[in-house]
């Protein structure tokens, strides 16, 4: 009796997840000697809209965002290593022409907790109506709300327990949206995000005397949690 009940509690899982542990190891891609280059080498430019950038670049709500002290800088893809870009969503599926076309710019206020992401949504992200398919709302939302809330989290990263989205309006195709989130509430291993995404400020050319202003597209909350065992798996997480 004591033996099968060792065996079912034990022996059972420890070698279920031996046997799963050896195969993901197997299935994990290499990575090159040279980590420095290979963890945080950016997306070529040739590969992006470099207009869209450009634009960016000069538009008032980024060099206001420049402006402000301490405020960090990067492209998404040096948060994804180089040999896990191709099986990560946005840097590999909806990554490229008619897809992102620009490697999403981020940038984030550590002092007060808030983050902002460009992208640029091609053609290609469309559904049966013409526009931007939901799904691919729900992943920026998803992963910008997941970044503003991983440095608040013991090892700085989690996982989302629950994410609740308004769709405001449909979102059009070859569009420039900014996503725009921040930090509502952190307590110890969870924490509670809002974010919007938007249109970029603009004004008409009927009404140039008017400030620019935006739609906002969709709003949402995300509660983000670091489970427990995280802190023994460091390892793991490839950045």
């Amino acid at each position: 009796m004591a033996l099968r009940t060792a065996s079912k509690f034990i022996f059972t899982p420890i070698a279920g997840f031996g046997l799963g542990l050896a195969t993901f190891l197997q299935c994990w891609p290499a990575v090159n000697e040279n980590r420095l280059k290979t963890l945080t080498l950016k997306r070529p430019l040739e590969e992006q809209r470099r207009d869209i950038i450009h634009q960016l670049q000069k538009h008032e709500i980024f060099r206001d965002l420049m402006r402000r002290e301490n405020v960090e800088q990067w492209s998404q893809s040096e948060k994804i290593s180089q040999p896990h870009r191709d099986s990560h969503v946005g840097q590999g599926l909806l990554y490229g022409p008619g897809r992102l076309e620009i490697d999403p710019l981020v940038l984030h206020d550590p002092d007060s907790q808030e983050l902002v992401v460009f992208y640029h949504l091609g053609h290609n992200l469309n559904n049966e109506k013409g526009k931007v398919h939901k799904g691919v709302v729900a992943l920026l939302l998803d992963e910008a709300l997941c970044y503003c809330g991983f440095p608040t989290l013991p090892n700085k990263a989690g996982v989302t327990a629950k994410l609740d989205i308004n769709f405001c309006h449909d979102v059009p195709t070859d569009c420039t949206v900014v996503l725009k989130a921040h930090v509502i509430e952190s307590r110890g291993r969870k924490c509670v995000i809002g974010g919007s995404l938007q249109t970029l400020p603009s004004r008409s050319w009927y009404t140039p005397w008017k400030a620019e202003s935006s739609t906002v597209l969709a709003t949402a909350t995300c509660i983000l949690v670091e489970p427990k065992w995280f802190k023994y798996a460091k390892w793991m997480r490839p950045d």
